[in-house]
């Protein structure tokens, strides 16, 4: 009895959610001694950063993993920029140059979540199967001075893998793919967070 119900568990296929947790960058590499000058605003798009993934190949096809980065992505970007920036304000959408000097900022960052790109596989083994992540996450960010217009643009790639048991019913991929979403999350930060401390343009830029 309890053969058949293990094989019918199987066969409907269970959801396991991917839960990434936050990963700041706080050591990033910097060409200055010192914090981005100023008060600066800060508007998060982390929208893109949902996916529902499936192993690729039979095995464990019939499970759902679905990853959910939206809110680790925005904290990690708030808690990177907090420690290159002297000043932050979190804002709740784009602003316009009239709305940023109002709020006496030098400018405004914008961070956006652009592409989420998971992998699962399954790696058969003798005793027991692996379950191998990977994950590309895009993200852009650009910050537009009150006094200089557009000071810094650029689009960063974070690269993760991870290896976790499958475990009795798949359940393993989900720990593996958020395993490689933070190493993801964490390495985009880490990138982020160094164009924004070794940007020229910002420190240059006053009110």
């Amino acid at each position: 009895m309890r053969r058949i119900m293990m094989l019918s568990v199987l066969l409907a296929g269970c959801t396991y959610n991917a839960e990434v947790r936050e990963a700041p960058a706080y050591n990033v590499v910097s060409s200055f001694g010192t914090e981005v000058p100023g008060k600066w605003l800060l508007y998060v798009d982390a929208s893109p950063l949902a996916k529902p993934v499936k192993p690729a190949g039979y095995a464990c096809s019939a499970h759902k993993f679905p990853i959910e980065m939206s809110g680790p992505f925005e904290t990690s970007v708030r808690q990177t920029i907090d420690n290159v920036v002297e000043q932050v304000e979190i804002v709740r959408g784009p602003m316009s140059r009239q709305q940023v000097t109002a709020a006496g900022a030098r400018g405004l960052i914008v961070v956006r979540g652009e592409e989420l790109r998971p992998r699962l596989e399954v790696q058969p083994g003798f005793w027991s199967a692996n379950m191998s992540a990977s994950a590309t996450l895009v993200a852009s960010v650009t910050v537009d001075s009150v006094k200089a217009g557009r000071v810094l643009g650029a689009t960063v790639e974070g690269q993760g893998s991870a290896d976790q048991e499958a475990g009795m019913a798949c359940e393993g991929g989900a720990k593996s793919l958020a395993s490689a979403a933070g190493v993801a999350l964490k390495d985009s930060m880490r990138k982020i967070g160094e164009a924004i401390s070794n940007s020229e343009r910002m420190r240059s830029t006053g009110n």
